[in-house]
């Protein structure tokens, strides 16, 4: 895929320096991830980013496979961890844990706090929102023509974030013993740890613990269908 560029400068005297929302849409083959994706996935959006700490990475995924494709090949080097919440046809909507490749990490670690919900690879292309200030866009739209990165800027607007995150849906509890039983293992196949270990990390009665587990997994899996019915 060649590398053009089809960008707008922001004049920045023209734009209050209010957050603002631009959709981009980048050439997928920069990253290597990316590559190594194309002959398994025809496309996949990631829906919500649970956490991102370092260069490990946990997200909701909706992923539709390419014909003939098994459903375990979405594993690879940078998906240790996959969970399948729904299933129809070719298309998985899946819980996945994995760490970036070093030249994901490196966009990350610069543009990463400004990236937003959902980001979809599709036909050779990612694309995203990007959320800050006209110089923050302008500073990575001069970084995307000096590094051929293939950038289309595709919507501009206003930011107004969304009043509920997908994790709004749960009571504070029920979140931080959700992604703590996540990070520690405990939806790993097989387990990394059981319920009474977990329990006793969380220092927590057992039968307490799995009943939160329990009402988070039915309050976020409602909450996901809902938005993509």
């Amino acid at each position: 895929m060649s590398h053009t560029c089809t960008v707008i400068f922001i004049p920045l005297a023209c734009i209050s320096s209010s957050m603002k929302k631009m959709r981009v849409r980048l050439s997928a083959d920069i990253f290597e991830y990316c590559k190594s994706y194309g002959h398994v996935i025809e496309r996949f959006e990631v829906i919500s980013l649970f956490n991102m700490v370092d260069d490990m990475h946990s997200e909701v995924c909706k992923f539709t496979i390419r014909e003939g494709v098994p459903v375990d090949q979405i594993k690879c080097n940078y998906v240790s961890n996959l969970i399948v919440l729904q299933n129809k046809g070719r298309e998985f909507i899946c819980l996945v844990k994995g760490a970036f490749s070093e030249d994901i990490a490196k966009f990350l670690h610069t543009y990463g706090s400004k990236f937003e919900p959902p980001v979809v690879f599709e036909n050779d292309c990612l694309t995203f929102n990007m959320v800050g200030t006209p110089e923050d866009f302008n500073l990575f739209i001069s970084d995307a023509i000096e590094k051929g990165w293939g950038l289309e800027i595709l919507s501009m607007g206003t930011y107004n974030p969304e009043i509920t995150a997908i994790l709004d849906v749960l009571t504070p509890r029920q979140r931080n013993i959700l992604i703590e039983s996540y990070r520690l293992g405990y939806f790993d196949h097989p387990r990394k740890v059981n319920a009474s270990d977990l329990a006793d990390k969380m220092e927590v009665n057992k039968s307490t613990l799995l009943e939160h587990i329990h009402k988070a997994e039915k309050r976020l899996i409602g909450h996901i269908l809902e938005q993509i019915a």
